[in-house]
């Protein structure tokens, strides 16, 4: 099997995540409910519209958010690449 250059499957994955973030915070500030409702939904059920915060999202916890899990993302993708590349070739 191909090795996984772990820093490409690192960024790639902090990205991914940022991204995602990015569009959730979007959404979550043009349709609160909605986002809440869909997210409920995708969470089996789960009733968020209880710790539906009054304050609206600020541009900066937003940022903190999207950074903050890209990062997140990055050490997971190095994390998975590493282990990927010990299982896939037996070594290092």
């Amino acid at each position: 099997m191909n090795r996984l250059s772990t820093l490409s499957v690192g960024i790639a994955l902090g990205l991914t995540l940022a991204l995602l973030s990015m569009l959730c915070a979007l959404t979550f500030a043009l349709w609160p409910d909605a986002t809440l409702d869909f997210f409920g939904a995708f969470s089996h059920g789960l009733d968020f519209g209880t710790i539906k915060s009054a304050a609206p999202i600020s541009p900066g916890r937003a940022l903190y958010g999207i950074v903050g899990l890209g990062i997140v993302g990055l050490v997971a993708g190095v994390v998975y690449a590493s282990i990927y590349n010990v299982a896939a070739t037996g070594r290092r």
